[in-house]
Parts: structure tokens; C-alpha cells; sequence
């Protein structure tokens, strides 16, 4: 095969074109809201036992440094800071989600382009371009493999993360083209967890190591070391090991023409559990405020929705926070106590209330089809969720979400995210001046020195 036409030099390619790309409004706006959101959910996801336990791993294998552990005051080395940053920034599963192979984009592009940022003193407009071209390369690739690597079982925010935050640190840190290519190889030829780690610190443990992974990739090649240039064309390669050769190459020709970004856009959880629940509570909570239903009327209640969710959503009768993050049993119990899903929720008092347990067990999810009169309406994700609830008088209600609010579809508004954000950092208790952060974040690209930052 000529090497023009192999995957890594057109991916190394695209990065240099992005690198002088003047991005559309659009894409800037988008990419600073996701900025705001991941650093608010990594501030709250930093005072979790997860992320405690893996600052403390950090602390013994990574030098120090001045690259800034988020909501711990504390400072490691460039991989290191990556490292406990993505695995806080997904502690809480509160971080988005990109309907583009699956993946999380944020928690694991921007821990690592901020650490090379801290560590180089670079501005916060070299962050920002670093972190779109890395979410545009992820995304892109996870566009060629399509969606059948994860419903294969891999989990694809380890695949596509690493060479994501490979890009991101890549394209801000003044490699050539063949340093670019051999970071990306590195990068490409180590990926790849599985979906059984979910409802486990496995989970938090792969999203900061392929954050890491970013920084220690674009370092080797730096310094002379080589990756297989052909990692996604040999016959034990990434297309060939992962997905059957299945790839749609033209989602790579597509990179700084169609953003993805764009279309299809990235989702921000309002809820911090796996959002393959959230249609289900969205539909739950608008039958019970339409009809002013009180829980003691509920006999039971039956969610129709496709097979990606029930693959997700494991945990009919969850025992540990981890596994009520991944239940669409525990999410719509405190839909239907509370109105709401909050982070103060994801406690034992709550998961295993009697409340709550009384309530799950009215709760039945059923794989099948789209309504008939939804099926053109082009309003709907891939987790949408047909909610019937039946009360014990027979009266019964329906309602189909193709969408939760905060999708790519429906995004959040401006008030929304700063709610989110700031009951992300009051819920963690760290000493931040919320509204002067917020701003700072907002108005990224006008930062000096990333040093500035959190």
C-alpha cells in the first residue's frame, strides 16, 4: 500500500491542515462549553474515592511537576496530572458522550492537552485549537469504524481516546509530520479496553491511562522513538484485529470540513449516571408532572428501548454506586422520589433505601422498536426510550423521548451548564470562586499561560 494513502499520514495530515484552521464561531462556542463542563465534573469527580485512590497511585510512580491535579491542589509531572485528571474526569460517569462510536471525548482530550499546556506554560488559545483537533481526529476514527466496534464489546473510549489525546498533544506541541505519525502509531498500536469494566474503577482507570497515553506517545516520538505506520493496515492490525476490516475511509477525508462537533455532536449529561438512562428519566418526569402523579399510585412502569441500552444498563438491582450509575432502574426511582438525579444521590443511603428498592422492582426494560409514528422523525439518538407507566387504578400514560435534554439535539442552555457547573463544585467542597472560574473558562482563548487555569 502507498504510504499516501495510509490511514496514519492522512490522520497527521489533517492535524498540520487543523493547526491553521480558523475554526467556524460555532465550533469554538461548543468546544468552550465543553470545556467548562468537563473541568466542573472533574472538580466534583476529584473528591471521589476512585480518584483519591488513583492521585495516591500517581503520587508514588510520576515525578513532580506543575501540572495541576484538578480540585486537589496538587501537582505531578505532565503524565501524571493526564493520568489522575481523566480518571477524575470520569469518576462520576458525568462527562459527555459523542454518538460518534460511543465514546467520551473531554475526559480524555483535555486532561492531557491542559497537562502539555501547564507544562510548556503555553495560552489558552494553544489548549483550546490542541483540544478540538483531538476531539475532531476521535471522533473522526470512531466515525470510520463505525458504531459495530462497540457493540462488538470494545470499550471505544479507550480505542479512539488514546489517539485522540495523542492528536490533541501532538498538534500544540511543534512535532514534524514524522514525529506526528510515529506518536500516533505508538498511540494506536496499544489501544483497547473492554465494556465489562463498567460499574468498576477499571472504568475511570482507562479513560486517565488513555488521557496518559496523549502525553507519553507525543513524548517518545519526540524523542526518536518509531510506532508501525501501517498499525491500522496490516493484517494484525487496528481495522483488521477490531472491527473486520470494516472502515469508512471517508470519514477521514471529511476532518476540518465536516466538524464533528457539529454533526453529530456531542451530548452533556444533566444527570451523572451513564446516559443510556437518561431518555427513560426525561420520559418518567414529564408523565409525572403533566399528570401530577404521586409514587404510591405506580403499579409499574415498562421502558421500551433498543438493544444499546439494555447492553449498558446492566444493573437491575444495584448494590454499590458504580452499579446504580449503570441502572435504569435506580435512575428512574429517583426520578420518581426526588424529580431529579443528583450527585448527592449516588450514596448508599439512597441506592439501597427501601424506597427505592420498592421502586425498582415496578421497573421492566423491554428491547424493541421505535413507535411507528416516530420512525421518520429525525429527532432521535441512538438511546431513545418509549416510557409507559400504569397506575394501580388502570389509568396508563405514555411518552417517547428520541432525545434527552442536553443532547447534541436538544443541548442545555448557557443557564443550565452554569448550574451544572456550579453544583459540580459545590457538591466537591473545594475552595473555588465559581463564577470567576466559570468566566475565566469561558473566555479560555484570552489566557496568557494555562498555569493561570484552575
Amino acid at each position: 500500500m502507498h504510504q499516501k494513502s495510509l490511514i496514519i499520514r492522512q490522520i497527521s495530515n489533517s492535524i498540520i491542515n487543523l493547526k491553521s484552521t480558523n475554526f467556524p464561531q460555532e465550533v469554538l462556542d461548543i468546544a468552550k462549553n465543553l470545556i467548562v463542563d468537563i473541568s466542573g465534573v472533574t472538580i466534583a469527580g476529584s473528591t471521589t474515592k476512585s480518584a483519591k485512590l488513583f492521585y495516591a497511585l500517581a503520587e508514588e510512580i510520576y515525578s513532580s511537576g506543575n501540572c495541576k491535579i484538578i480540585g486537589m491542589n496538587k501537582f505531578l509531572n505532565p503524565s501524571g496530572s493526564a493520568f489522575v485528571n481523566g480518571a477524575s474526569g470520569h469518576a462520576l460517569d458525568f462527562d459527555d458522550n459523542c454518538y460518534a462510536g460511543i465514546v467520551h471525548g473531554s475526559a480524555v482530550v483535555f486532561p492531557a492537552v491542559l497537562a502539555y499546556s501547564q507544562h510548556k506554560q503555553l495560552s489558552g488559545k494553544d489548549l483550546l485549537k490542541g483540544f478540538i483537533i483531538g476531539l475532531e481526529i476521535q471522533f473522526a476514527l470512531a466515525k470510520a469504524f463505525t458504531n459495530e466496534i462497540y457493540d462488538k464489546g470494545w470499550w471505544t473510549t479507550s480505542v479512539f481516546g488514546s489517539i485522540g489525546s495523542t492528536a490533541g498533544v501532538a498538534s500544540i506541541s511543534g512535532l514534524n509530520q514524522r514525529d506526528i505519525e510515529n506518536a500516533l502509531s505508538i498511540s494506536a498500536s496499544g489501544v483497547g479496553a473492554i465494556r465489562a469494566i463498567r460499574g468498576t474503577n477499571a472504568k475511570h482507570f482507562y479513560c486517565g491511562k488513555s488521557a496518559e497515553n496523549g502525553i507519553i506517545s507525543s513524548n517518545l516520538a519526540q524523542r526518536g522513538a518509531s510506532g508501525p505506520i501501517d498499525v491500522f493496515e496490516d493484517q494484525n492490525g487496528l481495522k483488521s484485529i477490531l472491527n473486520g476490516n470494516s472502515f469508512d475511509n471517508q470519514a477521514i477525508k471529511n476532518i476540518g470540513t465536516k466538524f464533528s462537533l457539529l454533526d453529530p455532536g456531542v451530548d452533556i449529561k444533566k444527570y451523572p449516571v451513564c446516559y443510556a438512562s437518561h431518555s427513560a428519566s426525561d420520559g418518567i418526569k414529564f408523565i409525572l408532572e403533566t399528570k401530577k402523579i404521586n409514587s404510591d399510585e405506580i403499579k409499574e412502569i415498562n421502558c421500551v428501548v433498543p438493544k444499546v441500552i439494555t447492553s449498558n444498563l446492566t444493573y437491575n438491582n444495584p448494590q454499590t454506586v458504580k452499579e446504580a450509575q449503570f441502572s435504569m432502574q435506580f435512575s428512574i426511582a429517583m426520578i420518581i422520589r426526588f424529580g431529579s438525579i443528583k450527585l448527592e444521590h449516588l450514596n448508599k443511603k439512597y441506592i439501597l433505601d427501601k424506597k427505592t428498592k420498592i421502586l425498582m422492582k415496578k421497573i421492566k426494560i423491554i428491547v424493541g422498536n421505535i413507535p411507528n409514528s416516530y420512525r421518520k422523525s429525525k429527532l432521535i439518538c441512538p438511546e431513545w426510550t418509549n416510557v409507559q407507566l400504569i397506575l394501580k387504578n388502570g389509568n396508563s400514560y405514555e411518552k417517547f423521548i428520541g432525545a434527552p435534554t442536553g443532547s447534541a439535539i436538544k443541548p442545555l442552555d448557557k443557564q443550565s451548564l452554569f448550574n451544572k457547573f456550579q453544583s459540580c463544585i459545590q457538591y466537591s467542597e473545594v475552595n473555588f470562586n465559581i463564577e470567576n472560574l466559570y468566566e475565566k473558562l469561558n473566555q479560555i482563548e484570552s489566557i496568557n499561560n494555562c498555569n493561570e487555569l484552575f
